[in-house]
């Protein structure tokens, strides 16, 4: 029921007790959607319990609402209102404070613990002050003033909530906004500490730059905000002014805001199944007419959608031949994207037609007629790029939509770190480039492992084969359950001579295979990468002692080493090199001074259970799989395998054309930024131009449509659209997944919408009474 606000006299005794008692409070808070009224829950249609057990679902378990008093507080003084509302809850009640934007929860900590709710945050402390208990007669000034209130006020709050200032992550000071405001912006605090959610000043950052990114903070240490709402007052009468602080310190909670939905109004998907092409056709013209005549339901008609989809594959025997994704951005979007698709079919479809056997367009749509990732073809695999592929911003909006795996993520390990994220969302874009050969392996490592765990625990998704470029070896081996504690390495990667200046740095291995002692000059490095086949690079090499050719990739090589006889070596070629501007001594021949160094970096103790369904090919491995003697794996023989990559030419052609050799058909590329996807399209342009020339898997590859590359990431794109279009190319591929997170973001949205619905319309049905005049009223 709802409750006027109790004068602030009759409320003081209790609450005035609490504010200024030197305990902590702990008293739990839940953000709540605005339009949702806990009290027509409890009393009104089956149908508000529905949503609520969607949109809340710990609250719907609880049977809070059904035991336990509730009052409802309307924010129209919120002073008044935060007095009245600990008073309640001291009597253990629960209180659901709101204003027309913004909605609160407020219930005592042990409560919600008893009823296994998950808080979103946690209000430790709160203290109000009124400028007459700490004036300085020597502060004139009124903003030094108000500083001064407002300072004195936090250290009564953080001395209440048992917490040092440097233990608090953001302080925020909030001037002269009235109650509903004051509340408000509270509110929006709540939720960026509940999302994780850091907000950038958007003065401070270009256009192209995240305005917001995950919340990062040092492991194992709380978000603690701490805020401070000042006011002041000015009297008529006696034409002076006083002013008034309330500060509050609050906790993050073991809860969190509910994941973004993936797909919505503005982001559409549909899959279509069938095993023929006229019931392809007959299955879009169905979707078309729902669109066309039942816009108002699109949500539940992509829900719907991808339930039947889910149901249909849950049973091997009903799998469908083929799987058509449809994305657009509107309905109007959707329905032209339907169109293209029926249009182009039949040319996809046909075995002789002049279209390639995939049909791809720009807002997402796919369709394959020859799917390659079936359970039954066993030829999925991860790729995992090397160093140097992450950039600035990377993955800032990935955490609003999966909440429940960057928590995860956090308990493992030092996510920070793990990350580099000082260096990777520093607010200059040009730091992220210029970080050390040992940050960017971590970073590297670091996005391999939270991507490969998105696909693999959200959308269920098992590879068959696992393979990396260069360094993406060791993000291969620390992503998919093979090392026990891949967070060990990270700081090893930072302190390791191995890292720091062996291969890196001051190049002692390279000083060391080239004979130079403490006198010479520092060396001068870099490497190029140059448009040639490896064999004239090659002969070009004995007359260039201290340059290398490090990588081979398609129709590009990697040269390193010198800088001055590189650049002399592309002068003799007659080529132009890129320069990486990039100092690692990896896949040359200086870097063997460390092999041994490597693989003993690289022992580390494996699980108890190891992903024995998964084949992992290293470029030192040949046309085989990394085994012991056994057929299984053990710490040496990946370590070995480790070490055999880093310190020699990577033949990355060669590690692609044993992948195929194998059974790789699709290969998703789990890493920042699309690079291994786009070296693999290039060498299977490649071998499609060579012909008959190729070894068997050219030949493979050169029928067309027997590969296919997928990135989950790409820069400058954005990252829930990237993601969605790599499902959607594997669902096409038919390979073997769950929609589970697409359908409970679209139960969340279909719930919302149905509540602000109801309550608009209660607000419609309210306003003509409230606006009725009796005749004769002036």
């Amino acid at each position: 029921m709802i409750k006027p606000t109790p004068p602030v006299n009759s409320a003081a005794s209790v609450s005035d007790q609490v504010i200024k008692s030197e305990m902590p409070l702990r008293i739990a808070l839940l953000v709540l959607p605005a339009s949702l009224d806990l009290n027509a829950v409890s009393l009104d249609t089956p149908e508000m319990a529905k949503q609520l057990s969607v949109l809340m679902p710990d609250l719907h378990s609880s049977k809070l609402l059904e035991t336990t008093e509730l009052v409802s507080i309307k924010v129209d003084d919120f002073e008044a209102n935060l007095t009245a509302t600990i008073e309640s809850i001291e009597q253990g009640k629960i209180v659901q404070i709101s204003t027309p934007s913004s909605s609160l929860l407020m219930m005592h900590a042990l409560k919600a613990a008893q009823n296994r709710i998950h808080p979103h945050a946690q209000l430790a402390a709160m203290q109000i002050q009124a400028e007459s208990d700490s004036a300085d007669p020597a502060l004139t000034d009124t903003t030094l003033a108000a500083y001064s209130l407002a300072d004195s006020s936090m250290a009564k709050a953080l001395s209440q909530a048992k917490r040092k200032s440097d233990s608090v992550s953001k302080r925020f000071d909030l001037p002269e906004l009235n109650s509903t405001e004051q509340f408000d912006a509270v509110c929006t605090l709540i939720k960026d500490l509940a999302s994780r959610t850091h907000h950038r000043d958007t003065e401070s950052i270009g256009p192209k730059q995240a305005t917001s990114h995950y919340w990062f903070t040092d492991h194992h240490q709380a978000r603690v905000v701490a805020i401070n709402l000042t006011s002041s007052l000015q009297n008529s009468s006696s034409k002076s002014s006083s002013a008034s602080c309330i500060s509050f310190v609050v906790s993050q909670g073991t809860g969190f805001i509910a994941p973004k939905s993936i797909i919505d109004t503005k982001r559409l998907q549909f899959v279509v199944c069938a095993d023929t092409q006229a019931e392809l056709l007959s299955e879009l013209t169905k979707i078309k007419s729902a669109l066309t005549t039942e816009p108002g339901s699109l949500l539940t008609q992509m829900r719907d959608n991808l339930v039947s989809y889910e149901k249909s594959n849950s049973d091997t025997a009903s799998i469908s031949r083929y799987a058509i994704t449809l994305q657009a951005s509107s309905i109007e979007a959707m329905l032209q994207e339907i169109t293209a698709m029926g249009e182009t079919l039949p040319n996809v479809m046909s075995e002789n037609g002049q279209y390639a056997s995939q049909y791809k367009t720009p807002a997402g749509s796919y369709f394959t007629a020859e799917p390659l990732g079936g359970a039954d073809q066993s030829g999925l695999a991860f790729v995992y790029p090397g160093v140097g592929t992450v950039y600035s911003d990377m993955f800032s909006q990935l955490h609003r939509y999966f909440p429940s795996l960057y928590s995860q993520l956090e308990r493992e390990g030092d996510l920070k770190s793990m990350f580099q994220a000082d260096a990777i969302y520093h607010l200059d874009p040009k730091v992220t480039p210029a970080m050390q050969l040992g940050d960017l392996a971590i970073a590297g490592v670091g996005s391999s492992y939270l991507l490969t765990q998105l696909l693999v625990k959200q959308f269920n998704i098992t590879p068959n084969f696992a393979l990396g470029y260069s360094m993406g070896e060791a993000s291969m081996w620390a992503s998919l359950g093979v090392w026990n504690a891949p967070h060990a390495l990270i700081e090893k990667t930072k302190t390791d001579p191995l890292f720091t200046s062996a291969i890196s740095g001051k190049l002692t291995a390279v000083r060391k295979a080239w004979q130079l002692t403490n006198s010479d000059a520092d060396i001068v490095w870099n490497s190029f990468v140059v448009r040639s086949p490896a064999e004239p690079i090659k002969a070009f090499l004995p007359d260039f002692p201290h340059a290398y050719l490090a990588i081979v990739q398609g129709d590009t090589c990697v040269i390193a080493g010198c800088e001055t006889q590189c650049r002399a070596l592309l002068a003799q070629m007659k080529k132009r090199g890129i320069a990486a501007n990039r100092v690692t001594a990896m896949h040359t021949t200086p870097a063997m001074e460390e092999r041994g160094n490597v693989e003993q970096f690289y022992n580390q103790p494996l699980e108890e259970v190891l992903p024995n369904q998964i084949k992992f090919i290293s470029a030192a491995s040949g046309d085989s799989t990394v085994s012991n003697a056994n057929g299984g794996l053990d710490s040496q023989v990946v370590a070995r395998s480790i070490a055999d990559t880093f310190c020699n030419t990577l033949d990355f052609t060669a590690l692609v054309h044993s992948a195929q050799k194998q059974g790789v058909k699709l290969f998703v590329e789990l890493g920042a930024d699309r690079q291994n996807c786009t070296l693999i399209d290039k060498i299977a342009k490649q071998d499609r131009q060579c012909g008959g020339e190729s070894t068997e898997a050219n030949t493979t590859a050169a029928n067309g449509s027997s590969y296919c590359t997928v990135p989950v990431n790409a820069k400058g794109g954005d990252d829930i659209t990237t993601l969605l279009k790599a499902l959607g190319q594997l669902i096409s591929h038919r390979v073997p997944l769950t929609t589970q997170p697409l359908i409970d973001g679209l139960n969340r949205e279909i719930a919302l919408s149905q509540l602000q619905k109801t309550a608009t319309t209660k607000q419609l049905k309210s306003e003509p009474m409230s606006n009725l005049t009796l005749q004769g009223e002036v």
